[in-house]
């Protein structure tokens, strides 16, 4: 039991470390702890060994990760991004879903595999994206309030479209009629979720009326039991975390109770069990992707990737009478792969889906997109402070309230965004 309480100890001390450095320099964490995965796992020190304790808590990261994305995602400003960013994000997700899909299957990975690159190199990164397009000041912008709601919309087609993934590997074929019964599956469980969520959670308001409702217990048996239920019926757990979170909302709760949630989920999420979730999915990073006909997938990937989320969500966004910077600057903003991606790869991993070598592909190719997404809005930043604050322009009557079709990103001016999908007034 030494050993485990050892490990436990290392991955803490890499976490604050992690922190501490990486948001000095400007990087995102993630890709700190991912990387520090790689160093201290099999692959290079072997310090920390992959084993079951870290498994159990790389698992439950997952669940809070989706659990607190879903608490700081507002319904209300989910549906009034679907309705002005539809075409940017559903465009924005299938034409890298294919390409990346279509260079699977051309590198030799069969359908299976192939589908998670595709789903993985779809999953967006609101966290990433929206720092650092504070960080440049563009947060008022309505670039920014496209690419986050265009964002968050990509992430929950790609949970969608995980589950259907996952019911083909669980029947072992894709034929008509299994497909047809996961997708009957799926939009059961999402819409049955989302009825109760919008009509019934409110009905439950009467015990979290002040801060001292014990809501971090009632949103905790809600994610449970969402997920258990998914779980029942062939779908993740994660699907129940995310859909139970996003109905914990001020029509349920008072305004401190549901900030101090968010806080307590924030702390687990991105500060304990979500980063031993990245560190772990380090470990079983290859440098064999580094080799080869390996390198060669992650460098085509990496560049169709790129061309395919510029092009389409550029293109959408100019239909919607953007400037050819700001489309350029959209496309940009949506190339970056965090969370999601992550969460998808290493179910898909842990499925059997694919091996290391693939898996590693797709981390390195997040890292070279991510780098790519931070430094694409840097160069768009000067032409785009000259436009001014233009997120007025998306919505009639916006320009005085405020709040954007991707949230209150003005109300998050006064401190940069924390982790998570700050597009509400929830943060």
């Amino acid at each position: 039991m030494d050993h485990v309480f050892r490990d436990l100890l290392i991955l803490l001390v890499v976490i604050w470390s992690v922190a501490v450095v990486f948001r000095r320099i400007g990087l995102p964490t993630i890709m700190g702890e991912l990387i520090m995965g790689v160093l201290l796992g099999p692959a290079i020190l072997g310090w920390v060994e992959p084993n079951e304790i870290i498994e159990i808590l790389a698992n439950l990261g997952i669940f809070f990760l989706l659990l607190h994305t879903g608490v700081e995602t507002s319904p209300r400003e989910f549906f009034a991004a679907l309705k002005k960013s539809i075409g940017v994000a559903t465009v924005g997700a299938i034409v890298p879903f294919s390409v990346s899909f279509g260079t699977a299957l051309a590198f030799g990975l069969d359908i299976v595999p192939a589908m998670f690159v595709g789903l993985t190199m779809t999953a967006t990164a609101v966290v990433i994206t929206l720092k650092i397009l504070y960080d440049l000041g563009l947060q008022n912008t309505r670039v920014a309030r496209v690419v986050v709601a265009s964002c968050v919309i990509d992430d929950l087609m790609a949970l969608v479209a995980f589950s259907l993934a996952l019911g083909i590997i669980q029947h072992g074929d894709a034929d008509a009629m299994a497909l047809g019964w996961i997708t009957i599956k799926v939009a059961l469980f999402f819409g049955g979720g989302l009825a109760i969520g919008y009509w019934g959670f409110p009905l439950l308001k009467h015990p979290f009326r002040n801060r001292d409702g014990h809501g971090f217990t009632f949103v905790l048996v809600l994610g449970l039991a969402y997920g258990l239920v998914a779980e029942a019926i062939g779908l993740h757990i994660i699907l129940g975390a995310y859909l139970a979170g996003l109905f914990f909302e001020e029509k349920v709760a008072s305004r401190e109770l549901v900030q101090k949630v968010t806080d307590r989920l924030e702390g687990i999420a991105y500060s304990f069990l979500g980063p031993i979730f990245f560190i772990s999915l380090g470990f079983h990073i290859t440098f064999d992707a580094l080799k080869g006909e390996s390198l060669a997938f992650v460098l085509v990937l990496t560049v169709v990737l790129l061309v395919g989320q510029i092009v389409s969500a550029g293109s959408m966004a100019r239909l919607l009478k953007f400037s050819w910077l700001e489309s350029f600057s959209v496309g940009a903003g949506m190339c970056g792969r965090a969370e999601m991606a992550y969460v998808i790869a290493a179910l898909g991993f842990q499925l059997g889906a694919f091996d290391a070598r693939v898996l590693s592909v797709m981390i390195f190719v997040t890292f070279l997109v991510n780098i790519f997404t931070s430094a694409g809005l840097k160069l768009c930043a000067p032409g785009l402070h000259k436009l001014g604050d233009t997120a007025h322009l998306l919505l009639n009557g916006e320009a005085k309230g405020g709040t954007g079709v991707a949230g209150d990103a003005t109300a998050s001016a006064a401190s940069p965004p924390s982790h998570g999908v700050a597009i509400s007034g929830k943060t």
